[in-house]
Order: structure tokens, then sequence, then C-alpha cells
């Protein structure tokens, strides 16, 4: 079975919604992209969702008065200040029209923050909302434990760089390449029954070096921008990088299909 490839695109304007609309299969809404991004106001994800019909995932990551801004455990630890305000913006996403919330609160220690994580789910789907892991799974201290983690909070994707910590730098391709290739196989070792969690590598991701990531996964995550513009040619060629038919050339770039539902 070929499954269909999707490209999600992280945004915080409503202009840049419609310019990339026609390229995403999802947009991923915040606000101030600039610093990793925030919750986006309820105000942008209503605009969105009547400008465009592309599935709408809302970052959730409140911007309070003593937030931290660090890309690192202790940018995302949960608080109570932290889960209550999370639970109004999940509310207020699903209201504004919403698809989906990213999620990706951690404990201090490094591991995913299983009772604010689950709590915060639970929410989202009371609301019909589809529910994955951000990002922040690039900063958890076990990849491993980390997976079976969020395959026990039932996220139906997570996005990751492979690397440890934010900056995808500090490993090659081939490095990030292999480690999300554990992440994969682990995910499907951990799923059981269930649909594995779709693993979304993101970070640097490019038209030039997409099909390399495909060898991982058909989904990809990636803010398709040029000297920090969004650039409607770089999602043009990065769209039709993910949809070129496999030859003798990049045959091993196939995309490997992902366990359907039982």
């Amino acid at each position: 079975m070929i499954v269909k490839p999707t490209l999600e695109v992280p945004l915080d304007s409503l202009d840049g919604a419609i310019l990339a609309a026609p390229f995403a299969d999802r947009l991923e809404l915040c606000d101030d992209l600039a610093s990793e991004g925030w919750t986006p106001r309820a105000e942008l994800v209503r605009a969105v969702r009547a400008a465009v019909t592309t599935s709408l995932v809302a970052m959730i990551r409140p911007r309070l008065a003593d937030s931290n801004p660090a890309m690192t455990i202790a940018g995302f630890t949960a608080t109570p200040r932290i889960v209550e305000a999370s639970i109004r913006e999940i509310e207020g996403a699903a209201e504004a029209g919403a698809n989906s919330v990213a999620i990706g609160l951690v404990r201090a220690d490094g591991f995913v923050d299983m009772d604010a994580c689950g709590r915060l789910a639970d929410v989202a789907r009371a609301a019909k909302l589809e529910v994955a892991f951000l990002r922040t799974f690039d900063l958890l201290v076990d990849r491993e434990r980390g997976m079976r983690d969020i395959t026990a909070l039932g996220m139906k994707r997570v996005v990751t760089a492979g690397v440890l910590g934010w900056d995808a730098s500090v490993a090659t391709l081939a490095q990030r390449i292999e480690v999300l290739q554990h992440d994969g196989r682990n995910a499907v070792a951990f799923a059981g029954s269930r649909r594995p969690v779709e693993i979304v590598p993101g970070g640097g991701v490019r038209a030039s070096n997409a099909r390399e990531f495909m060898r991982v996964s058909p989904h990809l995550h990636a803010s398709c921008r040029r000297a920090s513009v969004i650039s409607r040619e770089e999602l043009g060629e990065l769209h039709a990088a993910m949809h070129a038919p496999p030859t003798s050339t990049n045959s091993s770039c196939s995309i490997r299909p992902q366990r359907a539902h039982n």
C-alpha cells in the first residue's frame, strides 16, 4: 500500500496560510513563528478557517507573563497554570475551527508529562480534535521511552528532527535519518493493534532533501521559508519533490507504508 504524502507547514499569519494552502495538507497555526511559536490567537484560527479548507493544527504553548521562552526542557515543563491555560486554549481553538492541536508538555526530569498531556488530550478529543505531539519530543532524555509514552497517550503524530535538542545542525542528515528510522521502528513496535504514531520529520526540511526524509516517512513538516519569508517557490518545489514518482535513481527513497487501522 502506498501512503499519500502529506506536508504540514507552520504559519503565524493569514496571508501565509492563504499562500501555503494550495500546497499543504495541514497548516500548523501559531503566534510569533520567529520565536518557534506560541498558541495562536483564536482570531487567527477563525480567519484562516474562513479563508481555506485545509486541515488546521493549533499549536498549544501558552504565552503567560512569566513564560520561559527557552527551547529547552525548562521552557516546556508543565505547571498548574500552564495546564489550565492550555485547556482554555484547546477549547478556544476547537471553537475557532481547528481540526487538531499539537501539545508537548514535559517533566523537569526530561520525560513526557503523562498526567498533563493526558489531561490535555482528553479535553481535545472531547472537542473532536486530533492530538499530535510537538517537537519537544527532541528534548526528551530517552526517545524510546518517549515513543512508548506518546503511543500510550494516543498521539496521532509527532514532529521530530531526529536530534537531541532544538538545533538540528548538531547532526548530519545521515545521522538524523538513522535516528528517525529507529523512532519509526519503535512506533510500530509499541503500537500493538493500533495505528503507529506517525513520524513527521521536521527541522530544515527542504525540497532538496525531501526524498531523503521520505525514506523515513511520507509525512513532512517544513516552514518553506527563504530569507526568513515564506516562499511560494519553495512550497511548490517541496510539493513537487514529495509527489515525484520513484525512479531508478531514487528508488531507495520510496515511501514505506505505515500500518492501517485494524
